[in-house]
């Protein structure tokens, strides 16, 4: 019989998707034909769902912007314990007890700081056998007063209603057996005097998704469905384009949410700025020239295949539409324990995850253009520009 540590980290090894959630305009890119497939079917359902308020084959949850993400497990031998992301490793860092917290993240002290108070206000929120995950608002470092909590765990400032509990969660995930599922059920855990749990529950109305975005929406899911069925071959992307795609669509949203519609040229030029980069850090001439061909070899490609890339840059941009129209609910749709602002002025949460209704995987999220800006351009965090959202 497999140990726990052992059963957590098969399950997590299987269930990657929690690390990062993929945005629908990604998909093609990510995993080709069949991610443009999945992107269509996925968003049409979501179009129904949102415009009929009734759910079909998927449903929605709420996303909010924690900060670390922990894995919380009551396990009725083992006892409760901790985790962050680091439980996907292959030595995975699973904590019972506060001298494990040290030895896993005693260098991080923060972090260890964090994981230490979970630890001990967490388990009465975890019924035995189940296992849950989360993102952290607050801990025992948030702004408080008698009847609310004001917390920035990245860019977005969350104002929890009610006292002051001991720390704060948005739960997004819960395992059942060697699967993690999208959401967290009323089973596996508990109400908990020492936890605020935030309401990630998102259930749409008709009346919360416009005619002018239920139009916008079908105008361009006919678009880049259109693109698919005429060119399915032109969504075979090589290994090493699809790295710099990605980063090349990432750096096409500006500071104020709004997206440049990519073109050959300007892809062209983010590899070869890639390409300068990649360059000055090698010393000999023999790596500089060797960088060099390899860029060389994609910007040609580029040149080559137009056509293939004007398919590619155009499937983006109708589905970054589509996506766009479908997270206006987001500002009809307020979640009932906290309020949210970003530099200030209100704003609205994160996004939205939508899931498979009958596996209660995770299709997509949904992240309105404003909102993944505001966390790109994050100023706390300068560095993080570069980073996909």
């Amino acid at each position: 019989m497999l140990s726990f540590k052992a059963l957590l980290s098969e399950q997590l090894e299987k269930n990657e998707q929690l690390s990062h959630l993929d945005h629908p305009y990604q998909m093609h890119v990510l995993y080709g034909k069949n991610g443009a497939e999945s992107a269509i079917r996925d968003l049409k359902a979501t179009h129904e769902y949102f415009k009929t308020g009734k759910s079909n084959r998927v449903y929605a949850s709420r996303k909010v912007d924690g900060g670390v993400s922990v894995i919380m497990k009551n396990h009725p031998t083992f006892g409760f314990s901790v985790s962050t992301k680091s439980a996907f490793n292959v030595n995975p860092k699973i904590n019972y007890t506060e001298e494990d917290i040290e030895k896993n993240h005693g260098h991080a002290k923060g972090l260890a700081s964090a994981l230490k108070h979970v630890l001990k206000h967490g388990k009465d929120l975890v019924k035995p056998g189940h296992s849950v995950q989360g993102d952290l608002l607050y801990t025992n470092d948030a702004k408080t007063t008698d009847d609310h909590v004001t917390t920035t765990p990245n860019r977005i400032e969350y104002k929890h209603s009610g006292k002051p509990k001991k720390f704060g969660i948005a739960l997004h995930t819960e395992y059942e057996g060697n699967s993690a599922k999208s959401g967290v059920s009323s089973s596996a855990i508990n109400h908990s005097r020492n936890v605020f749990v935030a309401d990630t529950s998102f259930e749409p109305k008709s009346s919360h998704y416009e005619e002018k975005h239920q139009n916008t929406s079908e105008k361009h899911l006919a678009a880049a469905e259109g693109i698919l069925k005429k060119h399915p071959e032109h969504f075979d992307i090589s290994k090493e384009h699809k790295e710099h795609l990605l980063t090349y669509m990432n750096s096409l949203r500006s500071e104020s949410g709004h997206i440049v519609p990519p073109t050959h040229e300007s892809y062209k030029e983010h590899l070869k700025r890639i390409m300068e980069k990649r360059q000055a850090s090698v010393k000999t001439e023999k790596s500089k020239a060797e960088k060099g061909a390899a860029f060389k070899n994609m910007m040609d490609e580029v040149d080559r295949d137009k056509a293939k890339f004007k398919s590619i840059f155009d499937f983006h941009d109708h589905v970054n539409k589509v996506t766009e129209a479908l997270a206006t609910t987001l500002h009809h749709n307020k979640p009932s324990n906290f309020t949210t602002h970003i530099d200030g002025a209100p704003s609205t949460d994160e996004g939205i995850v939508v899931a498979d209704k009958k596996t209660r995987n995770i299709r997509f999220k949904i992240v309105p253009n404003r909102i993944a800006s505001a966390l790109r351009y994050n100023p706390r965090f300068p560095k993080n520009t570069t980073a996909s959202q």
